[in-house]
């Protein structure tokens, strides 16, 4: 494995840790492992999504990236990532981990509105997608991005996520279900009952969690019905 991934003992050392790390559970399991990959690799700028079967992403977390810029990429941009699951399903079930360096499309990226608009106002220089896969079936992906100001993604970078996705695929799969088991709610309508307790309206809570009014909605009205209330007081006081 050494000789095929060339990363040396003390890069293997960090990554048994930060799996070690991971693996037991947390109330946030997706910022959890933000951080850690923050503390283990210093990968500062991060996105964790969940994933459908065929590589589109929804309910991102944001970690260390503004808030503007991720809205700006959902209802903008992310058509002209390249880097995006759905452009390269097969080769992202493969390689799980891709730089943008691994496309060999700079000319194409250099002139494309992701990067003469995107990238430039925000200052970022480079990418890298790491996507969750279990049993061939997509679950999750992480994005990550580095300022100009910082040094591209390496081989070792690529390499070393390439090892860590399946372990943070089985964990977050693990204490996902672990949630579902002992838990009435979902984890995203756990974070909008967060976010109702606090007394933030839907408008508020829609970008607080990049998702639209109408599936805040929907959220609330699953949640009236598995707590058998009809309004938010209702909820509030039986919460």
């Amino acid at each position: 494995m050494m000789n095929r991934y060339s990363l040396t003992p003390i890069e293997y050392e960090r990554i048994i840790h930060f799996s070690a790390q991971i693996s037991y559970p947390v109330d946030n399991i997706r910022c959890h492992i933000q951080h850690k990959l923050e503390e283990y690799f210093g990968f500062n700028q991060t996105i964790f999504w969940y994933s459908d079967h065929h590589g589109n992403l929804s309910d991102p977390i944001n970690y260390g990236l503004c808030d503007r810029a991720l809205t700006d990429y959902l209802t903008e941009y992310r058509p002209y990532d390249l880097l995006y699951p759905t452009k390269n399903v097969e080769l992202f079930r493969e390689k799980k981990a891709i730089r943008l360096a691994d496309l060999s499309l700079t000319d194409q990226y250099d002139n494309s509105p992701f990067f003469q608009s995107f990238w430039k106002e925000y200052g970022y220089h480079d990418e890298m997608v790491v996507t969750l896969v279990h049993q061939g079936e997509f679950v999750g992906a992480i994005g990550m991005a580095q300022k100009e100001e910082q040094n591209k993604f390496t081989t070792n970078d690529r390499n070393t996520l390439h090892l860590l996705s399946d372990v943070i695929a089985s964990v977050l799969l693990h204490q996902l279900k672990g949630k579902n088991e002992c838990s009435l709610l979902t984890e995203r309508e756990q974070e909008v009952v967060e976010l109702v307790k606090r007394g933030w309206t839907n408008q508020v809570i829609a970008d607080k969690l990049h998702i639209s009014v109408n599936t805040v909605k929907k959220h609330l009205q699953n949640i009236y019905d598995k707590y058998s209330v009809k309004n938010r007081t209702q909820l509030v006081q039986k919460l």
